[in-house]
């Protein structure tokens, strides 16, 4: 056991050296051409987590419904009155993330944090153009804990004034949205200025992501829009990366025909339970890339996830093929509790009776109310189960992720001349070699790093592996030949 956990360490310790972020505030991620580079002009990936549910609250995160921040928090309030709401609010943004959270995302060895932000952080809704100091408290700690661990942050507006969609993800204003109030376009405009004037010297910011998931008709109002805050924004910051994401909640690319400013990138979004095979999950990434290609310009994928463990693994496994061009990508979402749906959790939060009550009211108000000491209980102990030291890693979702690739990986080209097919399996899958073998050995580990299985003096293009006794769960087949070339792969037994 204990050279086991040597090992671990050890592949961890190489691991992190190779996934932190390299930054400092003189030079700052910027785009070239297709690629991404940091203040060195190293070709990066930006691949990491998202931060929901902290500075921007979505009810199913939480165990609830799909309900929108301020009907969660006014429904709250409702229940507890007006001083317990705000302190729950307050506990929420100086709890649920925290410097250990950042530590333990760098220790998973991901090089960048997407920061889902409500604009109400910064700027109330009955007091617009005063932005708050205890917002810029919040961000200014986070993005200290990221200096602190390397790690990069994106700034994500995921909630506009107004909203950009009417989705609940928005947190939107159904009289009066960002589109079709000019003074909700003006504070946006504002906004980011006052953001760019802040941060502008701040090298651990790799990108301001200008609007999540806009959803507007015609596309011609979120092209002026963008153009408008891009202007905004480079009166007083030039240095900073610019993440653009499409119209129809980030998947629909088509009305730009030319960069609405030279340094950024396209972001788009993926959810595989609208994909249900491989094929479709291709056709999507693809579309993207078809766009890199044409405007010369990097495609990153802020969030994707939210699916059982063989789809998660196919959309990754087809994210990191360097065929599509993807500059990295990051999970949705680091944290939440463990029972939201059917789809496993990263990071999970232990749930209570009482709070299960409360969320479900929350969600649904036609449900019999809670009392309001039941709804407090519940409130201090999903405060309290959400500190990071008290939620449960997930180390199967852990696994598949991989951020922390086992040492001796040498290049991308070196990782794709091999394939495995079917992944995951549930009685035998085929290794497939690009060219023919010679003297070549195939190990298979799981994932404590115990040895199961090694085949050796390889030299067919192809080697069955039967699943035997091996129970289901999450392998690495290691395969080193003679020139010390070395590949790692991960199998999936169902």
């Amino acid at each position: 056991m204990k050279k086991t956990v040597l090992l671990l360490l050890f592949i961890t310790s190489i691991s992190n050296s190779k996934a932190q972020a390299i930054w400092n505030n003189n030079s700052f991620v910027h785009r070239n051409n297709q690629q991404i580079l940091d203040g060195q002009n190293n070709i990066i990936k930006l691949n990491g987590v998202n931060l929901g549910g902290w500075l921007m609250w979505e009810g199913w995160l939480w165990g609830g419904g799909f309900t929108a921040e301020k009907d969660i928090y006014n429904n709250i309030q409702t229940i507890v009155g007006s001083t317990s709401a705000s302190n729950f609010r307050d506990s929420v943004y100086h709890n649920f993330i925290t410097k250990a959270d950042i530590q333990k995302i760098s220790q998973e060895c991901f090089n960048v944090v997407r920061i889902p932000f409500n604009h109400n952080i910064l700027e109330d809704d009955f007091n617009p153009y005063v932005y708050k100091q205890s917002g810029w408290n919040l961000l200014d700690s986070v993005l200290q804990w990221c200096e602190d661990y390397n790690v990069y942050a994106v700034l994500d507006l995921h909630s506009a004034p107004g909203g950009q969609s009417t989705s609940f993800t928005a947190d939107p204003d159904f009289i009066i949205n960002l589109w079709n109030g000019s003074i909700n376009k003006t504070r946006t405009k504002r906004l980011w200025k006052a953001i760019a004037s802040r941060y502008q010297n701040r090298g651990i910011i790799a990108a301001y992501d200008l609007l999540n998931e806009p959803n507007v008709t015609p596309d011609a109002d979120m092209l002026a829009m963008y153009h408008d805050i891009i202007d905004s924004v480079r009166s007083v910051d030039n240095n900073h990366m610019l993440s653009i994401e499409g119209n129809n909640y980030a998947q629909n690319f088509s009305m730009f025909t030319s960069l609405p400013d030279p340094n950024m990138n396209f972001q788009f979004h993926i959810y595989s339970w609208f994909y249900n095979n491989a094929d479709s999950i291709v056709a999507h990434i693809n579309y993207n890339t078809n766009i890199s290609n044409s405007l010369n310009v990097p495609i990153w994928c802020g969030e994707w996830g939210e699916n059982d463990y063989a789809h998660l693994d196919t959309t990754l496994t087809i994210l990191n093929n360097p065929l599509y061009k993807v500059s990295g990508s990051s999970f949705w979402t680091w944290k939440k509790m463990k029972q939201t749906f059917q789809y496993p959790y990263y990071n999970g939060i232990d749930t209570t009776h009482e709070w299960n009550t409360s969320m479900a009211w929350v969600s649904n108000t036609s449900l019999p109310a809670p009392s309001a000491l039941v709804m407090q209980t519940g409130i201090n102990g999903f405060i309290n189960n959400g500190k990071e030291q008290n939620c449960t890693l997930n180390t199967t979702l852990s696994n598949i992720l991989n951020a922390c690739l086992p040492a001796g990986v040498k290049d991308e080209a070196e990782q794709n001349s091999i394939s495995i097919y079917p992944n995951p399996f549930t009685s035998q899958t085929t290794i497939s070699f690009s060219s023919e073998q010679k003297n070549t050995t195939i190990k298979i580990t799981d994932i404590l790093g115990q040895e199961i299985k090694t085949i050796p003096h390889v030299r067919d293009r192809q080697v069955i592996i039967d699943k035997a006794e091996m129970k289901a769960g999450i392998y690495f087949v290691q395969t080193s030949d003679e020139q010390k070339h070395i590949c790692n792969k991960k199998i999936i037994i169902q």
